[in-house]
């Protein structure tokens, strides 16, 4: 699935993806390929990402933000 993160200034990171894993208001979740539509707010965390070319998993800091999942497509905006 292709993600797409953007901050206030630019896109902050695509690529495509395995899977995200990300801190909502009720705990983490997981988002995978084919995965139902759907909006959530996301809180202070960490949000995983794992790549499909590469084996080590990406991790970024987040203070809160959106992510939307749409047709294999997640946009987070932090």
């Amino acid at each position: 699935m292709q993600v797409t993160i953007i901050n206030f200034e630019k896109i902050f990171y695509q690529d495509k993806v395995l899977s995200i894993v990300a801190p909502g208001l009720n705990g983490y979740f997981q988002v995978l390929e084919n995965h139902a539509p759907f909006i959530s707010i996301l809180k202070d965390g960490i949000l995983k990402l794992k790549p499909i070319y590469d084996r080590k998993n990406f991790e970024i800091q987040i203070e809160g933000g959106i992510l939307q999942v749409k047709k294999n497509m997640v946009s987070i905006i932090l």
